[in-house]
């Protein structure tokens, strides 16, 4: 597979150091070919005999630091064939046809080719299989009756749905019919169908999908906040930062632009959001109390309910109230000074930030590239080696066909 250009980098200087007369007077030494002499200044003559005086202070010479790395990169050729074959098993699981590689010429022959393998039924089934990798989730409905758990594969099949069709795929945020489809893997098919009812909640792209909630039910609903910002932001908490590098709190430092009080804290609270004692609560939670309450009331089937479902982590479970995250007064927001007090809201800011785009296209290139996971193996894309793709991406009416022909037609895909 092709090499990934954004992987670290070490550099191994050497140099070679001519030292002259370091105690002054006139030295004089036989260079070992015969040729010349070495003089007190350090500079070799290359021709006759020279002599001079010592000055102890000598001349050095810096060999250009050799990057094995790099050079291994240089090396590599342009090979259209066996960017086919490996775009061909990422794209539809299968090798190419040999008339499929008699075809590839050129680079216009074989971007063809990466437009006749996007536009393929098997590529439906690809596209599920790696949603469901990035999002974590997948499989059929499980249990009957109350304790019935609803399909974990209609996420990513909207996922995969949305891009196939060629849709915007910030809809995966903003969507509002038909976000649970179904998918026959056999002939690349899409059903179109509509989440399970929710209580009047309206559908929010993958946002409301019961598999999901149902999936990343927790204690105050956490694990649904940590999953919308690794699977869709690629980082970990904390998600923001103070401008001012933060002050000191407690045992640590807290960094977080928000008022350190903006969360649930003191000796009085069922979780102390402010304690400093250990770490610093704040510096994640003051990003994920103001979020969480969104998704509090999916039950652990992944309905939406009319009142809080989550419990709190303390002796006998109970149900948690929205005082349990935030102080009284304090408003539901996407980020510091973004206000998001319903779920569609939040699906808004979601698709509205670039952060987001960003996330998919390199997860994107992840795959082609055969890397590893972009949180959990910390396998980060330089915004910089993704600028082509990403601008494909968001210059496309935020279309991932797009983004995928970028990527498996771009310059570091194709060499070997």
């Amino acid at each position: 597979m092709p090499t990934n250009l954004h992987r670290t980098l070490v550099a191994f200087t050497t140099g070679v150091t001519l030292l002259g007369g370091c105690l002054g007077g006139t030295p004089t030494t036989t260079s070992p070919s015969g040729g010349g002499k070495q003089t007190g200044g350090g500079e070799v003559s290359t021709g006759g005999t020279t002599t001079g005086t010592g000055t102890g202070t000598g001349t050095t010479t810096t060999k250009t630091p050799v990057d094995p790395n790099q050079v291994n990169l240089d090396a590599r050729v342009i090979d259209y064939g066996q960017a086919a074959r490996t775009a061909s098993l990422k794209l539809l699981g299968e090798l190419p046809t040999a008339d499929d590689l008699a075809t590839v010429k050129d680079a216009a022959s074989y971007a063809t080719l990466i437009d006749k393998y996007l536009a393929d039924p098997r590529l439906a089934r690809q596209l599920l299989s790696f949603f469901q990798d990035e999002m974590k989730v997948g499989g059929p409905a499980t249990g009957t009756g109350t304790k019935m758990l609803p399909s974990k594969d209609t996420a990513p099949t909207y996922a995969a749905e949305l891009v196939v069709n060629d849709m915007d795929f910030r809809q995966i945020f903003t969507g509002t019919t038909n976000t649970c489809p179904t998918l026959d893997t056999t002939t690349g098919t899409f059903t179109d169908a509509a989440c399970d009812p929710t209580n009047g909640q309206p559908a929010v792209g993958v946002l409301t999908d019961p598999g999901v909630q149902s999936a990343m039910f927790s204690n105050l609903g956490m694990r649904r906040v940590r999953w919308l910002q690794e699977t869709f932001q690629c980082t970990k908490f904390p998600a923001e930062f103070a401008a001012n590098g933060g002050v000191k709190e407690g045992n640590g430092l807290y960094a977080s632009p928000w008022p350190f009080t903006s969360v649930t804290g003191g000796a009085d609270a069922r979780v102390n959001f402010q304690d400093t004692s250990g770490v610093i609560c704040a510096n994640c939670h003051t990003t994920m109390n103001h979020i969480a309450p969104l998704f509090a009331n999916f039950d652990a089937q992944g309905i939406y309910q009319t009142t809080i479902q989550v419990v709190v982590p303390i002796d006998k479970n109970p149900t948690a109230v929205l005082g349990d995250w935030l102080p009284a007064g304090e408003a539901l927001s996407y980020r510091f000074q973004q206000p998001a007090p319903t779920i569609t809201d939040l699906g808004a800011k979601l698709a509205a930030d670039p952060a987001t785009a960003q996330c998919q296209v390199a997860r994107l290139w992840n795959w082609a590239m055969d890397k590893g996971e972009i949180v959990t193996d910390a396998a980060t894309v330089p915004k910089g080696t993704i600028d082509t793709v990403l601008t494909s991406y968001t210059s496309n009416g935020y279309k991932l066909k797009a983004a995928l022909k970028a990527t498996f037609t771009h310059a570091d895909y194709v060499k070997f």
